[in-house]
């Protein structure tokens, strides 16, 4: 007769002590955890309340904590540093393709700028034009502003020491600043593109359309005074016109952008960021008077009147 064996003969007694001891850890993480609740209800309630007893309590516990939050986030740093760079990384690869992309586009565009710039200068040859002549200018630091974004305010470190005049135009690397209203000794204030004050002739986008830049104290100027039917669309380049002579013709303004009720101009110049600026030399063309217009005209009309005589008496004089 064969003996019929139960399970329960297979199972090992559990050691002595041990339900005990996990019902004890259980009570101890119990405990920690809730007393890591009261203390941080207890810490709500002090930032709460701004008696001087509660800011002293406060402070302590927070001390007592520091100790605990350091060694925590010493843990916890690395692996946000890691994810930091592995994010990094993905983002570095991107910009690489995309970087490789764009430099063959504009290897292409390499070729057309130089071939344009052969036939540019070819032309102005052919038609024997006036070049604008080259400007100098001077490297200045903005040491001070009006608190806004290169506000009202804003002062530079050169002044008629360094040659400098009202009116010159400041630049940054990317483009127009704005342009000088003051200037003394050693220093000068700048007049911003964007502040309400200024007023801009610029011409926009390939159709050359022409209007005006105003400010109105924002980060992005107006574009006002377009034509009837302008062809101007968010995009487009924005460039000095040299309308009025006050400024160089062809400066870099910016960009058009849509602003919801009006197109308005995102400044090329990180207006924001700016250290350091250029002041070109540039003073506006003083018309020629009147009087010496006139007398010009004068002698080149009578030195035409003259020509035609003098050639007929020549030739009168010929049979004889």
């Amino acid at each position: 007769m064969i003996q019929r064996l139960e399970p329960d003969l297979f199972r090992r007694p559990a050691p002595r002590g041990s339900v005990s001891a996990g019902g004890t850890r259980r009570r101890r993480d119990g405990l920690v955890f809730g007393w890591l609740i009261a203390s941080a209800l207890v810490l709500v309630l002090l930032d709460k309340i701004d008696a001087a007893p509660a800011r002293v309590l406060r402070t302590t516990l927070q001390d007592m904590a520091m100790p605990a939050l350091r060694i925590a986030a010493d843990g916890v740093t690395p692996a946000i540093t890691i994810g930091h760079e592995l994010a990094d990384l993905q983002s570095i690869w991107d910009d690489r393709n995309k970087l490789r992309e764009e430099n063959e586009r504009l290897k292409g565009w390499e070729a057309r700028a130089r071939t344009l710039e052969r036939q540019s200068i070819a032309l102005a040859e052919l038609t024997n034009v006036v070049r604008e002549p080259a400007l100098n200018f001077v490297t200045a630091r903005l040491v001070s502003n009006g608190g806004d974004a290169l506000g009202r305010g804003a002062l530079i470190d050169a002044g008629e020491a360094q040659g400098l005049k009202a009116g010159y135009p400041v630049m940054s690397a990317q483009g127009l600043v704005g342009r000088l209203t003051s200037v003394g000794t050693r220093s000068a204030r700048l007049l911003s593109l964007t502040d309400s004050n200024s007023r801009i002739p610029v011409v926009v986008g390939a159709e050359a359309a022409r209007a005006v830049v105003e400010g109105d104290n924002g980060p992005l100027p107006k574009l006002s005074f377009l034509p009837p039917g302008h062809p101007v669309k968010p995009g487009d380049d924005v460039l000095t016109s040299g309308v009025g002579g006050q400024l160089p013709r062809g400066l870099r303004i910016g960009v058009v952008v849509d602003g919801g009720d009006m197109l308005r101009v995102e400044p090329a110049a990180q207006l924001d960021r700016l250290q350091f600026v250029g002041v070109l030399f540039y003073d506006v063309p003083s018309p020629k008077p009147m009087s010496e217009e006139r007398s010009q005209s004068e002698r080149s009309g009578l030195s035409g009147r003259l020509v035609p005589s003098q050639s007929t008496s020549s030739q009168g004089a010929l049979p004889k």
